[in-house]
């Protein structure tokens, strides 16, 4: 259920480490202001967070599960710097090969996710305009940096809307690693 004045937007992908990068590298052309924060498990607050200008030194930082951007590009969040308070924040988070069912069960690709969401009402409409045009550069820059996944579920029925970065392909072409989207396995067919 969507509420009054929420704007998101959310990909599914599939990346390894050199397209994160990719991905990472096409945003800080299309942002220079942007930074990538490390984001570290644990309870919120627990840990401390930096901003890194790349999303490998904050993958290494915070653990490798999840990068994150605050929005509008130059905002800090809290301990990282002087700045504004963000008014979104832009969570990457990445895929993974794993075994779902433990070391007997078939590996799979499990999709990570590009994500952004705030509230129109809470920002106003100048936040909102700036960060709908910056929403819109990062998804050009994520396009960019990668291809659609074309895939199709186990009844052969095509899903689109996802995407693949170059070296997630290649490495699925050439093993047929099945992909994984929330418990739904996908091949890949092009």
């Amino acid at each position: 259920m969507s509420f009054y004045g929420s704007r998101s937007t959310v990909t599914t992908v599939w990346l390894l480490p050199d397209d994160e990068a990719a991905v990472g590298l096409r945003i800080a052309e299309a942002l220079p202001a942007a930074r990538w924060l490390c984001s570290q498990p644990g309870p919120v607050g627990e840990h401390p967070t930096h901003a890194h200008p790349s999303v490998p030194e904050a993958l290494e930082c915070g653990g490798g599960v999840q990068t994150l951007i605050p929005l509008p590009a130059g905002a800090a969040a809290p301990g990282t710097g002087p700045g504004p308070a963000p008014a979104a924040v832009v969570q990457l988070l990445c895929s993974r090969r794993v075994r779902p069912g433990g070391d007997e069960d078939e590996e799979v690709f499990e999709a990570g996710r590009l994500a952004v969401r705030w509230y129109e009402p809470e920002v106003g409409p100048a936040v909102h305009t700036l960060l709908t045009e910056e929403t819109r550069l990062i998804w050009r820059a994520l396009r960019a940096a990668t291809r659609p996944a074309k895939v199709a579920d186990r009844h052969g029925r095509q899903v689109s809307g996802m995407r693949i970065g170059a070296a997630a392909h290649a490495l699925v072409t050439a093993t047929g690693l099945p992909l994984d989207r929330g418990g739904g396995r996908f091949s890949l067919v092009g």
